[in-house]
């Protein structure tokens, strides 16, 4: 099953996806819910980003690939990315001032689904919802040369996510790309991850209390490329779908 968070008539509300369709549902998919009779072309509606999470963390190399020469960790290096960074599919993406060089990071996201604190690996994935697209913008000169990654990995509109939340995909072996103006510049499976989704669910939840709609973004692969004002970026998760984002720097 796939679901969307979108607005129609100036209405915010959530749906479920069958092809080019949505039938809204009475309240969020968080919560016991019953499908309305109408529906929705996917045209006549704006998909927004599929949820309002409470907070976002964000998984530092978790691939070999991304590594370069740096040593693999022992354990998940989570960090926050902060909610007023989200956007959704087609939201612009605004590159600040003075920010220097900042990449893409096309990621697989895990969305969480009821309250979860101090879960074990293996009933973590009973607190999952389902599983979406991810781009983990990053400010390299900031990500660098500040104590904290606080503007680096949260500015303003630098964690698009969507199209939809999928219920029903293997996460442990989905093909990840990004493209930035239908260039392919990454390329990976999750099977490549060095910390798995459980495993991450698991080591976060021992101290901090995942809520209905959290975000764990699960990391990037190889080496990111640049963005530049004008430019299109697309991440797609194969049995997700596709975020595109236009890319604007900031006058």
């Amino acid at each position: 099953m796939k679901y969307a968070r979108y607005e129609a008539q100036g209405n915010i509300a959530y749906g479920v996806v069958e092809g080019e369709w949505l039938k809204p549902i009475t309240t969020t998919p968080f919560e016991p819910y019953e499908i309305i009779s109408h529906e929705h072309h996917l045209s006549e509606i704006r998909l927004l980003a599929p949820c309002t999470p409470s907070k976002i963390l964000a998984t530092a190399l978790n691939y070999k690939s991304h590594l370069e020469d740096r040593e693999a960790p022992t354990q998940p290096e989570p960090f926050f990315k902060t909610p007023n960074s989200v956007i959704g599919p087609g939201d612009t993406i605004i590159l600040p001032r003075n920010a220097g060089h900042i990449e893409e990071e096309a990621e697989l996201v895990v969305v969480i689904g009821r309250r979860c604190t101090k879960v074990s690996e293996g009933n973590a994935l009973n607190y999952v919802l389902g599983y979406t697209c991810g781009n983990d913008v990053s400010a390299r000169m900031w990500q660098k040369a500040d104590l904290q990654w606080w503007r680096a990995k949260s500015s303003d509109t630098f964690c698009p996510v969507g199209p939809y939340i999928a219920t029903e995909v293997n996460a442990p072996n989905l093909e990840i790309w990004a493209r930035v103006n239908g260039t392919e510049v990454q390329h990976c499976r999750t099977t490549e991850l060095l910390f798995d989704v459980p495993t991450l669910i698991s080591f976060i939840s021992q101290v901090v209390t995942l809520e209905p709609g959290d975000l764990i973004f699960t990391g990037t692969s190889g080496r990111p490329a640049e963005l530049h004002g004008g430019d299109v970026v697309e991440v797609e998760v194969s049995g997700i779908g596709t975020l595109h984002n236009p890319v604007q720097a900031e006058a």
